[in-house]
C-alpha cells in the first residue's frame, strides 16, 4: 500500500508524538506506547530494508532495540 506524502508525514508525526508521550508517561502506559512505537519502526524497517544502505542497517536495529529497552523498563516501572 502506497501512502500519499501528506499521510506519510502525519504518520511520522504521530509516531514521534507517541514516542514523546511514552517517554513522559510513567509506568505501564508509557511502556505500551513505546512498544507501539517499536512495532511501527519495525514495520517501517521491514518495508524499506531492501532500499537501505548496509552501513545504516545496524543503526536502525540499535534504535529499535533502544526503544524496546525503554519500553521494558517502563513496563517494569523502573523509570
Amino acid at each position: 500500500m502506497q501512502l500519499r506524502r501528506g499521510n506519510g508525514i502525519l504518520l511520522v508525526v504521530g509516531v514521534g508524538v507517541a514516542f514523546l508521550a511514552g517517554l513522559a508517561i510513567h509506568g505501564p502506559v508509557g511502556g505500551v506506547l513505546l512498544l507501539l512505537v517499536a512495532a511501527t519502526l519495525i514495520l517501517f524497517a521491514l518495508g524499506a530494508w531492501s532500499h537501505v544502505r548496509r552501513e545504516s542497517r545496524p543503526l536502525r536495529i540499535l534504535v529499535i532495540a533502544a526503544v524496546l529497552g525503554l519500553a521494558a523498563l517502563k513496563l517494569a516501572s523502573r523509570i
